[in-house]
């Protein structure tokens, strides 16, 4: 016996196949003795020739289903095509009112909790961090993002709050000179030259001189430094000042840096890998950076192109992508490509 559509789902009325369908991957509500079947759910045991759907006594294909779940039910394609994908991997994909709650392989809704709740975008979709920080915020479950691009490839991130721990001393304070060229500061004075090269902080420059970028002498003037203008002591306000003609966002990188360097982390700059900083969590010279931090406004939006390419780069160098959003408070977010 077919499933009558009926609005927005599909119901199998027989016991029989009813109780077949929902036993074997637990697809749908069992009401009474009625299956009830989203239309995803529906299109899926379709395409599988596991049920026939019949409207007002006709028989539909499913390219009749498929056309109209997609002008009755938002973004059908997209969440059609990463169910179709889980089921067929073999998990069981359940779906819920954020998206779809995913089991471990091999376990059911009845005897274990979700391991994941998955989210199902297009690559066109718009990247809004603030959604991302509040997707995150609001499920109990670890995160796993399904994209669909054009020619219907998926492509799957896990996203999580992230912590960043090393295993580096903060200095209290540092005491001595820095001089400002123009977009770099130098660091003439031998013995804070000597300080901060132990930590890691700036790059050498010529027997005892050290040259530091404008984030690092930022944070070194917050610990005590002086910065010196054309000879003369200027204030940070000041210097906060002429740095922003040149890097805009130098109080929000300023802020994360200082931020990493309280959980014992060196940060160094990542430019050549397409990022603010590179992170280690203990001596440079004993090993690569685990991390790479970008620095973003809690406003942030972009597409998830440009956030596919930064995720692809960190993996191609061996490090973690993480994102740094600054807004009344700093949260890390971690974004990871998986294979489910």
């Amino acid at each position: 016996m077919a499933g009558k559509l009926l609005d927005d789902e599909v119901v199998i009325e027989n016991q029989s196949e009813a109780t077949k369908n929902y036993n074997k991957g637990y697809f749908g509500i069992m009401k009474g003795n009625k299956l009830h079947l989203h239309l995803i759910e529906a299109s899926f045991l379709l395409e599988m020739r596991r049920i026939e759907v019949e409207k007002e006594g006709k028989s539909l294909s499913l390219q009749d289903l498929m056309n109209y779940a997609t002008s009755t039910h938002k973004n059908f394609e997209i969440d059609y095509l990463v169910f179709r994908d889980l089921r067929q991997r073999g998990y069981v994909a359940k779906i819920c009112d954020k998206g779809f709650d995913l089991y471990p392989r091999g376990e059911a809704p009845h005897s274990s909790p979700p391991a994941y709740l998955v989210k199902a975008i297009s690559e066109r979709t718009p990247f809004y961090l603030s959604k991302l920080l509040k997707w995150i915020e609001e499920t109990k479950n670890p995160l796993l993002i399904g994209i669909g691009d054009e020619e219907g490839d998926l492509t799957y991130y896990s996203a999580k709050f992230f912590r960043l721990r090393g295993k580096m001393k903060e200095e209290e304070s540092y005491d001595g000179k820095i001089t400002l060229l123009h977009d770099r500061c130098m660091v003439w004075d031998s013995s804070l030259a000597e300080k901060i090269q132990k930590n890691f902080i700036g790059r050498a420059f010529g027997e005892g001189s050290i040259q530091i970028s404008l984030t690092e002498a930022a944070y070194l003037a917050e610990k005590g430094a002086t910065i010196l203008k054309n000879g003369r002591k200027i204030s940070i306000k000041a210097f906060f000042k002429h740095a922003k003609k040149i890097q805009p966002d130098i109080e929000m990188r300023f802020n994360v840096y200082k931020h990493l360097w309280q959980r014992g982390l060196i940060p160094k700059t990542g430019y050549k890998f397409g990022s603010h900083f590179r992170v280690y969590r203990e001596n440079p010279d004993k090993g690569h950076a685990p991390y790479l931090v970008h620095v973003l406004p809690i406003d942030y939006v972009s597409t998830w192109t440009e956030i596919s390419r930064a995720i692809r780069l960190a993996h191609s160098v061996r490090k973690q992508m993480v994102f740094a959003c600054v807004g009344d408070k700093i949260d890390f977010i971690r974004l990871k490509r998986v294979t489910p």
